[in-house]
């Protein structure tokens, strides 16, 4: 959701640590602008079309043993927690 920060790592020296494919930023651009409402209400339009990224790697997948996630509750969108 914040294609700013997305960009800047696709165009840093660190951009060969990730997956192109896996990489989601959306049709429609812009972020959450600091705003958790925005943001989830962004993501709930989008949780799909994440799902089908995840989907397509753990299916991809030889051994898949778990998930991890992570998630700011200490500062940004989101802090409110």
């Amino acid at each position: 959701l914040e294609p700013r920060v997305i960009n800047g790592i696709m165009n840093s020296p660190y951009k060969h640590l990730f997956n192109s494919e896996n990489i989601f930023v959306s049709k429609d651009g812009g972020g959450a602008g600091n705003n958790w409402a925005s943001g989830f209400a962004q993501g709930e339009k989008l949780h799909e079309d994440i799902m089908d990224i995840i989907d397509r790697e753990a299916d991809g997948s030889e051994s898949l043993e778990g998930f991890v996630l992570c998630h700011s509750i200490a500062g940004g969108t989101g802090s409110g927690m």
